[in-house]
């Protein structure tokens, strides 16, 4: 038992003089060798280098960059951790899909997802953000939580890149790694066409590195089950979600009003508006059948349309009855709060529409499609947003959802 514990402390004291870059050498290799899938992406996907004035160390999709002296305070384990929670950033997209959305609060929100799927399986250091409330949620919901509580506490969102400076608050209040977006060529930011490349690269790259991790025997499930998602994903139902709102807006475009999409690429462009959209009709399934994943993306999504779209959204709760009803604006961050929990029954969403006078633009129902239908078809145009793909509606267009992580 001496003798182990004394070949244990010599190991320690190699491991402590050890520089920063041999220390990430034996960290990347370590995972080679026990975690295949994060080693090859490190290996084919990531170029690597010292950068000291990195607060520790920070990934954009592309590049991964660490501070020689946040490196010399990692044990062998704990630097593994990290560079794998860098390259789970890297995994989920989270380099591509931030949006307009506030860095330093998306950083946060995916350091909790990354860490609530890798924390089990690697060492992490003392205060990397992890929550077990934040578990089973996507990363557009838990920003929507922390941008909440913010507004709550009259916290001021931080602006810029994500990069830190002076009077700002830490780039990485995890001391885990941070994520910031994918560089463009010769530009701040990534055009459309770039960011879309990207993606198809690292699918390509998951693929390979999932294949060789299987072949191994090393593929945890988690890791399989998303790597199916992104690799194979379902139709993009934000698209046919935007379709169907330009198809019930009497729409115009703006030079007045400049398209923010496209503004971060440089581009100046109109934007879509409409003066004269009536309400849309948001209806959500609270059954229990909707997880909040689903809840989050499609909340996201209905916040960007309101923002594009001058109208207002009445979301409707439902089960067998109506539970709640919210009231959303062009100006609000929307964050669903559902209310209910017992069988289906879609009926009483287009009652309370006709009861209440409203005369809506469309109506659009989050669902597994598991429910009572009306018997009649309404007037205005109705889209069915379901998770799950089984009883096909009686009317009105459809959409398959499948969350995203």
């Amino acid at each position: 038992m001496i003798a182990n514990h004394g070949r244990i402390t010599r190991r320690e004291d190699m491991i402590q003089q050890l520089t920063a870059e041999q220390k990430i050498g034996k960290a990347r290799a370590g995972l080679v060798l026990s975690q295949p899938f994060f080693g090859h992406l490190l290996l084919t996907k990531l170029h690597m280098g010292p950068e000291p004035t990195c607060e520790t160390m920070r990934t954009n999709g592309r590049d991964l960059v660490y501070n020689p002296q946040y490196v010399d305070t990692l044990s062998l384990d704990e630097c593994k951790g990290v560079l794998a929670h860098e390259v789970y950033h890297c995994v989920l997209q989270h380099t591509l899909r931030r949006g307009d959305r506030d860095p330093q609060t998306w950083n946060r929100a995916a350091d909790y997802v990354v860490n609530a799927q890798i924390g089990r399986a690697f060492a992490l250091p003392s205060g990397a953000l992890q929550n077990p409330a934040y578990a089973n949620k996507s990363t557009e919901e838990v920003y929507g939580i922390l941008a909440e509580h913010q507004q709550d506490q009259g916290i001021q969102e931080q602006g810029g890149s994500g990069s830190g400076g002076e009077g700002q608050e830490s780039t990485d209040p995890g001391r885990c790694g941070e994520v910031t977006d994918y560089p463009g060529e010769g530009a701040e930011s990534a055009t459309q066409s770039e960011r879309a490349q990207a993606a198809a690269d690292w699918k390509v790259a998951l693929t390979q590195a999932a294949q060789q991790a299987s072949a191994q025997g090393q593929l945890p499930a988690g890791i399989a089950r998303t790597v199916d998602q992104i690799v194979n994903p379902l139709i993009d139902w934000r698209s046919v979600l935007r379709r169907f709102m330009d198809t019930c807006a009497k729409s115009d475009y703006s030079w007045v009003r400049p398209n923010r999409r496209h503004i971060a690429e440089g581009l100046y462009l109109p934007s879509l508006y409409s003066e004269e959209l009536p309400p849309i009709v948001i209806a959500v399934d609270t059954s229990g059948s909707i997880n909040g994943r689903i809840l989050s993306q499609f909340a996201a999504e209905i916040t960007a349309i309101l923002q594009d779209f001058k109208t207002t959204a009445h979301v409707v709760y439902c089960d067998s009855e109506v539970h709640g009803v919210e009231e959303f604006t062009s100006e609000d961050l929307v964050i669903l709060h559902p209310a209910g929990g017992g069988g289906t029954d879609f009926r009483p969403v287009f009652r309370h529409v006709e009861e209440q006078g409203i005369t809506p633009s469309c109506l659009i129902y989050l669902t597994d499609m598991e429910g009572e239908f009306p018997e009649e078809e309404p007037a205005y145009p109705v889209l069915w947003c379901k998770t799950a793909d089984r009883i096909p509606a009686p009317f009105g267009e459809e959409v398959l959802l499948r969350a995203e992580e």
